[in-house]
């Protein structure tokens, strides 16, 4: 009888054993922060749109005609949210790792966030016809676009049995900038649509110029705390970041003025109140220009607890936000699966922010040298664009040396 539980046993040790060395193996789905891998070249990309209140047919409709078709419009108008929260992003980047502690790395990130109340954005969105003898306003509307170079490393802080401290600094160089926060809005456009009444309250507006725009730099944090064997609490700041800028004008306004004859339409940059904001504008009512010499773009913070539920199998919650919950919260819960010796799975549901409900499906295959990873956001929008709010992608390939 000691023989055979001895065997047993031996066995149940060595599987376990092979998972937690396989798992050291896989690069992208990680079971907490990001990690250092070993020697090797990483390459990796994502896409993404969502929003709480657009379909996935809206988004699509941008990228192949001049105009939301009725379907989508229909949609969107049918909707019950109150407010409207926008977010879209890419991002690719490239890192060599030296060893399991040091990584260098360049990246490209553009982003674009917007937050109104919905019938504001409705009138943005679709024009200011419907909307004819009506005051439609918005309280908190906020605006931000941008485009981010960096370079720079990553490092360990610091190590321990329970607590791992680690950090990427880089350099970052900004461009395709704009900014627009403000704490009211109210449009009235007249019956026979001859003219547009606009106030604006405590808004300022940061003009765009070619070329670069400023510099400076940007950071990434993880800290997993093991409370046990098997749970596992992380914190994780992504993108914080702050930027000096070469000589950009910001506008602050908090006035009332009045346009003759303007429509406005989101597809036609001619005939946008954004175009009348930076020419005729400047006639209508005084600016207030300053010099501003900083800004700092939005980060993302989330907090997550990691409970391994076998040697195989990881549960993990999360709760995020970006700007510190300006674009809402959102809740996911995931689980990680390693199958074999060449593939691990993760699949998470999710909640909130400019995202509503998500399913995204993602997987990773290793070889002896590569590492191949896909995921999926969403995957009812292929299906379903109209009831859908949000997809994207990401991918990546890690070569190791």
């Amino acid at each position: 009888m000691k023989t055979a539980y001895s065997f047993l046993l031996s066995i149940a040790l060595l599987s376990q054993s092979w998972v937690q060395a396989q798992s050291d193996n896989f690069v992208f789905l990680n079971e907490t922060g990001f990690e250092f891998n070993n020697k090797g070249v990483k390459v990796e990309g994502s896409a993404f749109a969502g929003s709480n209140a657009l379909n996935t047919k809206m988004f699509t409709d941008v990228l192949i005609r001049p105009t939301f078709s009725e379907q989508s419009k229909s949609a969107f108008l049918e909707g019950s949210q109150s407010k409207t929260n926008l977010f879209a992003s890419n991002k690719w980047g490239v890192e060599y790792h030296k060893d399991t502690n040091t990584y260098f790395y360049i990246s490209n990130k553009s982003l674009l966030a917007f937050r109104s109340d919905k019938d504001f954005s409705e009138l943005l969105f679709f024009g200011n016809s419907p909307f004819r003898g009506q005051k439609v306003s918005t309280s908190g509307l906020n605006y931000v676009q941008a485009n981010i170079f960096s370079a720079g490393y990553g490092f360990e802080v610091y190590r321990s049995k329970k607590l791992s401290i680690k950090s990427a600094l880089g350099l970052s160089t900004l461009n395709n900038y704009r900014q627009i926060d403000a704490s009211e809005i109210q449009l009235y456009t007249a019956s026979d649509g001859s003219y547009l009444d606009a106030t604006f309250k405590n808004t300022s507006i940061n003009e765009t110029k070619s070329g670069i725009q400023g510099v400076g730099l940007s950071a990434d944090i993880c800290l997993d705390y093991r409370i046990n064997d098997l749970n596992t609490i992380s914190f994780e700041a992504d993108d914080v970041n702050g930027f000096y800028l070469f000589d950009n004008q910001e506008i602050q306004i908090d006035t009332s003025f009045n346009f003759n004859g303007v429509s406005i339409d989101v597809f036609n940059a001619e005939t946008s109140v954004a175009n009348y904001l930076d020419s005729s504008f400047t006639e209508t009512i005084n600016r207030n220009k300053t010099t501003q010499n900083q800004v700092f773009l939005p980060t993302k913070m989330k907090l997550q607890w990691v409970y391994k539920l076998n040697p195989r199998a990881t549960l993990a919650s999360s709760v995020e936000s970006l700007s510190l919950g300006k674009f809402g919260t959102y809740l996911e819960t995931a689980v990680i699966y390693t199958h074999n010796r060449q593939l691990r799975t993760r699949t998470s549901l999710g909640y909130g922010d400019f995202r509503g409900f998500t399913w995204s499906e993602s997987l990773e295959y290793r070889t002896n040298k590569y590492n191949f990873y896909l995921g999926l956001n969403n995957l009812q929008a292929i299906a379903a664009p109209i009831k859908t709010r949000n997809y994207g992608f990401s991918f990546g390939l890690f070569r190791h040396l």
